[in-house]
């Protein structure tokens, strides 16, 4: 694809003014990029070169514009990676951490993102963990600018009261256990500790 195809497809997910660095990126590296429907088990995926196929990204279509771009990055480092380490190293080794570290300095230093997301990825960024939705701190920001939804986080419903997860299990919220909450699944009654971090959707009782 020439940039100007690429960027009016970027601007239907990116934050404004960040569409020339990713644009940039995907023209540098010849990605293809795939927008998914939502996908319970990750956020965004790299797949390295095949036979007939370039690298290839792909990103859930329902990410607000600025959790996509982190999610874009993430990947872009996974590419980083491959070329330079090949198939053997780490997914989410230090080699990774430190790829992920330079390809995120631009989108900072540029202030594509708000200050809250900004100072939130900061952190993160001192040591990325596999995944920016395993990070508390960068989850609360992002979800700031999550369009109205029915979805919470589990550390958001009360003790005692009752949640169902995005796979369909209906659990009763017991106690906080550290960064995890015990649970008790409704079907089968056993025990969980559910993340805190894990999005449901309270249940009327």
């Amino acid at each position: 694809m020439q940039r100007e195809q690429i960027i009016p497809v970027l601007l239907k997910y990116l934050p404004k003014g960040s569409e020339d660095y990713a644009a940039d990126l995907m023209l540098a590296y010849a990605i293809q990029l795939r927008i998914k429907n939502p996908r319970l088990s990750k956020l965004g995926d790299y797949r390295p070169p095949t036979p007939g196929n370039s690298h290839r990204i792909s990103i859930n279509r329902d990410l607000n514009p600025f959790a996509f771009l982190i999610t874009f990055m993430h990947e872009v480092a996974h590419l980083l990676n491959f070329e330079k380490y090949g198939q053997g190293v780490s997914p989410h080794g230090v080699e990774w951490k430190r790829e992920f570290q330079i390809i995120s300095t631009p989108m900072i230093q540029q202030r594509f993102l708000p200050d809250d997301i900004q100072y939130a990825l900061n952190r993160y960024l001192k040591n990325p963990k596999a995944s920016s939705c395993t990070d508390s701190n960068l989850i609360r920001a992002l979800r700031k600018y999550d369009p109205h939804s029915e979805w919470l986080l589990v550390e958001e419903i009360q003790d005692g009261l009752l949640f169902q997860t995005q796979d369909g299990r209906r659990f009763k919220k017991l106690e906080k256990m550290r960064t995890r909450y015990r649970c008790i699944e409704l079907d089968t009654q056993k025990i969980y500790l559910v993340p805190g971090m894990m999005q449901c959707k309270p249940l009327i009782t």
